[in-house]
Order: structure tokens, then sequence, then C-alpha cells
């Protein structure tokens, strides 16, 4: 029904690696002649149909950033089903630049940083430290300036950060290395959790999910928050909004209107995500448990 002259794709996301719905996705780009662009940045082996996901739209895109399911860096890759497309990629590319090397360091620095700092127990602490330091501009946030009379950030004509293309081989193997620990520690969540404390992800019946986080929807989303920021057990707001970063009156900025993606904003406001991680471990998984069993409501 929004499907409008001005339709230039539908973009769908296969949000924390479960497989959207394609088929009947599908049938409407089809039957409108639209393309189909697949956000695939939480997605890691995840499949439907028994195809992985990026390779049946027209196009996909993936992300390497911390949160990411491979993590190398910021930076990014996409992948062309068509072959058209595929030329004008590569011309587009050839004309961007490298991040300054002042920038390259930075960015360098903080994934060292987040390398070593990180783990589910220290979620919290990070998470601070990171927001500080981008405020004070020392630590590079994954987001630009967006609205009226806001120009288009520099960012936008560079490359993938070399260090990040230099790591991503290794961590594209140590992702798949992980797959079936993904898979378990997917499987312990969904085995523990009672109805009355969450609601669980639903998979397409055609999609296989490899998890990147675990999502569930609670009524009492920040009650959850509280308590497991005071137990230091990593429990994070994922999705806080329909368009994140963006909030209330800001969210005009990006031409979304209040409303009008009712499913989105219901889910925005229940939705709770956990870590599956090679760092997770089955006591931190308990005690995630025990936290939603005794605090959470459905």
């Amino acid at each position: 029904a929004r499907i409008t002259p001005r339709t230039k794709a539908i973009i769908v996301q296969h949000t924390f690696g479960i497989p959207a719905d394609l088929g009947p996705i599908l049938g409407i780009t089809q039957s409108r002649q639209l393309p189909l662009i697949e956000d695939c940045c939480h997605s890691f082996a995840s499949t439907y149909a028994g195809k992985p996901l990026g390779s049946i739209g027209d196009a996909a895109f993936w992300s390497f950033e911390w949160g990411k399911p491979i993590v190398a860096g910021i930076g990014g890759a996409a992948r062309f089903n068509r072959l058209d497309w595929q030329e004008q990629l590569t011309a587009a590319h050839s004309e961007l630049t490298a991040p300054p090397a002042r920038k390259e360091l930075i960015l360098d620095a903080q994934y060292i940083a987040f390398a070593r700092s990180y783990s589910p127990k220290t979620f919290w602490w990070v998470r601070r430290a990171f927001r500080l330091l981008g405020k004070i501009r020392i630590a590079e946030s994954n987001y630009n300036p967006v609205g009226p009379g806001v120009a288009m950030s520099q960012e936008f004509s560079w490359r993938i950060a070399r260090g990040a293309e230099r790591r991503l081989p290794q961590a594209r193997r140590t992702a798949e290395q992980f797959g079936p620990g993904r898979r378990a520690q997917a499987a312990y969540y969904l085995q523990h959790f009672g109805p009355d404390a969450c609601v669980l992800p639903v998979v397409p019946p055609n999609g296989d999910a490899v998890y990147s986080r675990f999502p569930v929807f609670v009524s009492n989303k920040e009650e959850i928050l509280r308590t497991a920021a005071k137990r230091n057990l990593e429990v994070a707001a994922w999705y806080a909004t329909p368009v994140h970063p963006h909030s209330g009156t800001d969210l005009a900025k990006v031409h979304y209107r209040q409303g009008s993606c009712p499913e989105a904003e219901r889910a925005a406001k229940r939705i709770l995500s956990l870590p599956v991680h090679p760092l997770v471990t089955r006591s931190f998984q308990d005690a995630v448990v025990e936290l939603l069993t005794r605090h959470g409501r459905a």
C-alpha cells in the first residue's frame, strides 16, 4: 500500500540474523518490478529456503563494526547479484579515497580498545566510556549528524579503513569457527526462558537463523535494563526507536512520521537483546535467565 511511482527499491533487514520472510516480499518486488536489497549487517551463515542471506535479492550489504557477527572495525561490504549494478558499483568505488591517516589511527586504536575491554560483564562500563569519549570527540561515533542544513559527512567518500580491511579475513574465519557456538547459545536461551518471563523470537518457516544477538520481548523493558546494569550483565536496549538512534522530534530529520510503522514502534518499546558471543559463558547465561525469570514480564 505504501508503494508509489517514487519507490526505487525495497530494503529488508535480517535483524539479529533472523531471516526476513522473503517469500511474500519477493512476490511483491517481482510483481511491481522493484529491486530487493538485503541488509545483512547482522547476518552470518543464516539462510532462507536453503540459500545464504545476501544471495537472494538484487543486492546486499554488510557492516563489520562492533556489535556485528564479523568484527573487523569501521567499514563494510556490498554484493550485487545483477551485473549492471556490479559495473556501476565498480566505477563508483574507484572514485572513493582512503580515510586520512589520523582517522585510521583513531579507528585502529578504537578497535584494539574494544577487543581488549569488551566482555558481557563489562558491557555497561564500555558503553558508558564509549559515549563519554564520543562526546569529547576522542572516540569515533558510528553515526553521522543528519537534518536540514547539515552537510553530508566526508566519510561517505571514503573506502573501508585499511586496518579493518587487513583484519577482515581473520574476522571472517573467527565468525565461521564460532557458528556452532552461536547455535548452542541461542538454543540454551530458547530452552530456558519461560513463557511468563518474555516472548521469544520467531523464525520464518523457510528460514534458518544463526543469531548475531538473541532478542526477547518484555512489557517492563526499562526495569530489566536498570536491574541488568546494576548486576553488570549485558542486556541491550537495541532497538529503542524505529530509526536508531533518532527519537522524538529528531525522527523528522530522517523523514519518519510517528505511527507510520506501528509494529516497529511497538517492538522498540519491548525488545531487549542478549549477547551471542565467544566470551559468553554458561554462568552468564544462567544469570540472565535468572534475571528475566525473576523480573521479566512477557
